[in-house]
């Protein structure tokens, strides 16, 4: 004689539900940088390939495979134009492909060097015609800030919390050896914004990643 067993399917509670999910986003490599929004930057265009490996990044080191630089790049400054947002891969080869915009060889170089490296390619494809800005907003999902102008080491930093242009422009050794000047400008998503210190930088917007720190070596 056989005894019927009756089971009664019961309803998984939010936080059990929850709890399975991320089990099941483990497993998958490229979760961190597709699910990953920073403040700057929103979803248009923030997917990677299945093929996307979480690699580490040293802000102060070289790019190289696999890693994955979150971006915007405008160009002008008083009514700045958007020519591209989004996530770009360093592939096998040391190339960062913007699709239509071109590609850039930037395995090997730092950032700062990249820079130059992408202004110029979309200089000579005729995309850019003023000033370009290049918003290094994530590398790796690690949010970053640039340096660059009459300082000793112009860099692009990671953005640490609570972090100030006073702080950022320390972090980068300073001003240039023998530099009288004082004025600092700021960009935030193309908009460049004049100070005439970096106190006074300090009174505007808070620090966001992908923001552009430029020490004027003039004023």
């Amino acid at each position: 004689m056989y005894a019927t067993i009756m089971i009664t399917p019961r309803l998984l509670s939010p936080a059990c539900l929850a709890g399975a999910l991320l089990l099941a986003l483990a497993g998958c490599s490229t979760v961190k940088k597709s699910l990953t929004v920073l403040p700057g930057m929103g979803p248009s265009g923030d997917s990677v390939s299945a093929e996307d490996p979480v690699v580490p990044f040293n802000a102060a080191g070289v790019l190289g495979y696999g890693h994955t630089l979150r971006l915007a790049i405008f160009d002008g400054s008083i009514e700045p134009t958007k020519l591209f947002s989004g996530l770009v891969m360093i592939d096998r080869h040391g190339v960062a492909d913007f699709g239509k915009l071109g590609s850039a060889q930037l395995g090997g170089h730092s950032l700062i060097e990249s820079a130059r490296i992408i202004e110029s390619v979309f200089r000579r494809n005729g995309t850019a015609s003023g000033r370009v800005h290049i918003h290094f907003i994530s590398v790796e999902n690690t949010p970053l800030v640039t340096v660059n102008g009459d300082v000793r080491a112009p860099m692009v930093m990671p953005l640490q919390k609570g972090m100030t242009v006073k702080t950022a422009v320390a972090s980068a050794g300073g001003r240039k050896p023998g530099s009288a000047a004082q004025a600092v400008y700021v960009t935030q998503s193309g908009t460049r914004r004049f100070y005439y210190s970096e106190a006074a930088a300090d009174y505007g917007s808070p620090l966001k990643a992908g923001d552009i720190i430029t020490l004027s070596p003039d004023l």
